[in-house]
C-alpha cells in the first residue's frame, strides 16, 4: 500500500477514537484525504491492542460530508479488510450534519462493500450500538 509520508500534504479532516465494551467508536469530521486517514489509522491502531483476540465491532459517526479522495478510499478499504481479519464482526454507521446524506451513504456503502464488510446505517449512536451488540453476541454464539 502506498504511503503518503513523503507527500508533504497535511491531513484534512479530523477523527477521534475510543473503545467501550469491545466497541471501537470512531467519530470523524470530513472530508478526508489519505494523510488524515493514515493519521487516524495510527491512532486507533494503538487502541486495537486491547481488542486483540476478541469479537468486536465499530460504531462510526461521520459528521459533515464524508467524502474520501480515491487513494484514501483504497487505504480505508484495506484497513476495513484488516479489521475484519482481526475480529471485527460489523460496522454501524451514523451520518450527521451532511449536506447530502444520501450521497454520503452511497459513497460509504461502496467502500464497505468493496471491503466485504457487514454494515448498516443508523439515525443515532444508541441505535447503532444496540445493533452492533446483537451482531457481536451472535458471532460469539455462532
Amino acid at each position: 500500500m502506498k504511503s503518503s509520508r513523503m507527500s508533504g500534504f497535511e491531513g484534512h479532516g479530523s477523527i477521534d477514537c475510543h473503545i467501550q465494551d469491545n466497541i471501537l467508536f470512531i467519530e470523524g469530521d470530513g472530508p478526508w484525504n489519505l494523510e488524515a486517514v493514515e493519521q487516524a489509522n495510527n491512532q486507533y491502531h494503538q487502541l486495537m491492542v486491547t481488542l486483540h483476540g476478541k469479537v468486536w465491532g465499530k460504531v462510526v459517526v461521520l459528521i459533515g460530508d464524508p467524502i474520501y479522495v480515491p487513494n484514501a478510499e483504497e487505504y480505508l478499504v484495506q484497513s476495513i479488510k484488516q479489521d475484519r481479519h482481526n475480529g471485527c464482526v460489523a460496522t454501524a454507521i451514523v451520518v450527521e450534519q451532511s449536506n447530502s446524506p444520501e450521497f454520503a451513504k452511497r459513497h460509504i456503502s461502496e467502500i464497505h462493500t468493496k471491503a466485504n464488510d457487514v454494515f448498516r446505517f443508523f439515525a443515532d449512536k444508541d441505535e447503532a450500538s444496540w445493533w452492533l451488540v446483537q451482531k457481536m453476541t451472535a458471532a460469539q454464539i455462532g
